[in-house]
C-alpha cells in the first residue's frame, strides 16, 4: 500500500512538472533549482557547457549570486513566444517566474542581446556593461559571450571570477595515466621500505 501510495505521489508530480513546462517557459522550470538553463535544440560544444555552468557556480561561491538563461531559438521560449527575442522584458517575465524561490540576479542571452533582472534593484550600471559585450553568431558565439558577461558583470561589482578551465580528452587521458604511475611508484616504495624495516626488526 505505501508503495502504492509513493508511486501515484511521484506520477502526480511528474505530472505537474510536465503540465507547468508544456504551460510556460521550460527556463522558469529549471531555474528554480538550477544555475544555468541550456537549451534542447542547440548544439552547444560540451566543454563550452561546462565552462559556463563552472563559470557560474564561482561566481556564485564567490558571493556573485546569479543564474543565466541561455535562449537559442524560439522553441525554447515555450509557450511565450511572443517574447523571443526581446531579451529585457523577458528577463522581468522570469526574473518574476522565479520570485517565489530566487530574487537574486537574472542574466538572459539571446542571439540578438542580453536581458538582465534582480528584484528592487536598478540595473542601468549592469546594462552598461552587457553594451559593450559582443555575441558571437553559433551556438559557440552564445555561450562565450554568457561567460563574459558574467565575468565582467561580476567584476563591476568587485567579484573576480576566474574562469573555468576543463582539460581536453586526451590531456585528461594523459594526468590519469600520471596519476596512475605516480601511485603505482609510490606503492612500490612503500613495500620496498616495508621489507627493509620487517628485516631489521628480524636481525634485531
Amino acid at each position: 500500500m505505501r508503495a502504492a501510495i509513493a508511486a501515484a505521489v511521484v506520477l502526480t508530480a511528474l505530472a505537474a512538472c510536465a503540465t507547468a513546462r508544456a504551460d510556460g517557459d521550460p527556463a522558469s522550470d529549471y531555474l528554480l533549482a538550477q544555475q544555468v538553463f541550456l537549451p534542447f535544440d542547440a548544439k552547444f560544444p560540451a566543454g563550452a557547457q561546462q565552462q559556463l555552468t563552472g563559470l557560474v557556480a564561482a561566481a556564485n561561491r564567490a558571493g556573485y549570486a546569479i543564474r543565466v538563461a541561455v535562449i537559442w531559438s524560439s522553441y525554447d521560449m515555450g509557450s511565450i513566444t511572443g517574447l523571443w527575442r526581446k531579451p529585457r522584458t523577458y528577463a522581468r517575465f522570469l526574473g518574476a517566474e522565479l520570485g517565489y524561490v530566487y530574487k537574486e540576479r537574472l542574466l538572459v542571452v539571446m542571439p540578438n542581446g542580453f536581458g538582465f533582472n534582480r528584484p528592487q534593484h536598478g540595473t542601468a550600471k549592469e546594462y552598461s556593461v552587457l553594451a559593450k559585450i559582443p555575441i558571437g553568431s553559433g551556438p559557440a558565439g552564445l555561450l562565450d559571450a554568457s561567460q563574459t558577461a558574467v565575468r565582467r558583470l561580476a567584476a563591476a561589482d568587485g567579484v573576480q571570477v576566474v574562469p573555468v578551465r576543463i582539460a581536453s580528452p586526451a590531456r585528461r587521458n594523459a594526468q590519469d595515466r600520471t596519476i596512475i604511475i605516480i601511485a603505482s611508484i609510490a606503492s612500490i616504495a612503500f613495500a620496498t621500505l616495508l621489507r627493509l624495516a620487517l628485516r631489521r626488526q628480524r636481525r634485531g
